[in-house]
């Protein structure tokens, strides 16, 4: 028995192989020729590259929001300077409008009160006989006119009621279209019209006025002092009836010597006319003292 083990033994030591047999390790696909360490990089790279891809596509809609949204805020500033522009214009134009044309209108009405008052200096110094009316052109000063009760005083009265060469120098304007009478005038009505609001405002509160205030016109001729007897608040503009000789709608029937103030109404617009209606008291002499009346209160301090 020992005799074919050993046998056996030396026969298996001449025929078995050196070497194991290889052992084999399936791959996913078989047919693949790529080795698995290929592969397994290829399956590493490939969420790389769709995250690349990702980021690209991310990047450039990032893009077009940022182009959309610089846009809107170019639209937006665009239209803020524009209001900032139009807010700056109406602001201007509100300072030119209540301050600068009270600025100029003072100017130019300073001006024509010192030229009128130079006027009745040289009559006091050489009086002359009245033998004819005097006569004005058109935008020429001759009197002054102040109405205490309101605080204006020495505000010249031109000729003619132009708006730019009278009204917008901050004067009165005495009517001539249709013609109204002059203060000197032995019936009539002296007729006149004013700003209330901007360019001197010389009738500023004149629809605060009483019966009874008064009104002062200085002239060549002598103090005209006048008692105001009504109001009209409110009429149209084309009632030129309220500055006829007798005034219609006024407080008068007869003929006299009137003074009628007219000027727009309400504030700000011109829609209607406000009136005022007065009768003269007394002329005074203009070489001799001031009227009394000139120191009326003055309820606008």
């Amino acid at each position: 028995m020992k005799g074919d083990e050993d046998e056996l033994a030396k026969a298996m030591s001449h025929e078995a192989p050196t070497e194991m047999l290889p052992r084999f390790v399936d791959t996913p696909d078989s047919e693949d020729p790529r080795p698995a360490d290929e592969d397994q990089r290829s399956a590493d790279e490939n969420p790389r590259s769709t995250g690349d891809r990702h980021s690209k596509a991310s990047s450039r809609a990032d893009a077009r929001v940022a182009r959309r949204t610089q846009r809107k805020l170019l639209v937006v500033s665009s239209i803020g300077e524009i209001l900032i522009t139009v807010g700056a214009l109406l602001a201007l134009y509100v300072v030119y409008t209540l301050w600068w044309t009270n600025v100029q209108a003072d100017k130019a009405a300073s001006a024509e009160t010192n030229k009128i008052q130079q006027q009745f200096q040289q009559q006091l110094q050489k009086p002359a006989a009245p033998n004819a009316p005097p006569t004005f052109a058109p935008s020429e000063g001759f009197a002054l006119m102040t109405i205490p009760a309101i605080g204006k005083t020495d505000i010249p009265v031109m000729q003619g009621t132009d708006k730019e060469k009278v009204l917008d120098k901050g004067a009165v304007g005495h009517y001539t279209t249709p013609k109204t009478a002059m203060p000197w005038d032995a019936t009539g009505n002296f007729a006149v019209a004013a700003h209330r609001r901007t360019y001197g405002e010389p009738f500023r509160y004149i629809n605060e006025l009483h019966a009874g205030d008064h009104v002062v016109v200085e002239t060549t001729h002598g103090w005209y002092v006048y008692a105001l007897d009504s109001e009209l608040p409110q009429t149209d503009p084309s009632n030129i009836g309220t500055i006829a000789p007798v005034p219609k709608g006024g407080p008068f029937t007869k003929p006299g010597q009137y003074i009628t103030l007219t000027t727009c109404t309400p504030e700000w617009a011109s829609t209607y006319r406000l009136i005022w209606w007065g009768h003269l008291v007394r002329v005074d002499p203009l070489s001799g003292p001031p009227p009394a009346e000139l120191k009326d209160p003055n309820r606008h301090h």
